[in-house]
């Protein structure tokens, strides 16, 4: 009986464990996706292919 309560304790907390490992790991992937996307278009954005913004008077 201890057993039993035990093992269900302890597979809930390896579940909660994995999924806050998983989370932690798809932020991250997340994060360096969007730096590498950032830096790539700083890096590769021709300044002659911009459009420019239209001029307002005031």
């Amino acid at each position: 009986m201890i057993d039993e309560i035990f093992d269900r304790q302890y597979q809930a907390g390896r579940d909660a464990l994995n999924a806050s490992i998983a989370s932690a790991f798809a932020r991250f992937s997340r994060a360096f996706g969007n730096a590498f996307h950032v830096l790539n278009k700083i890096e590769y954005e021709a300044p002659w292919n911009a459009r420019s913004k239209p001029s307002r008077c005031n």
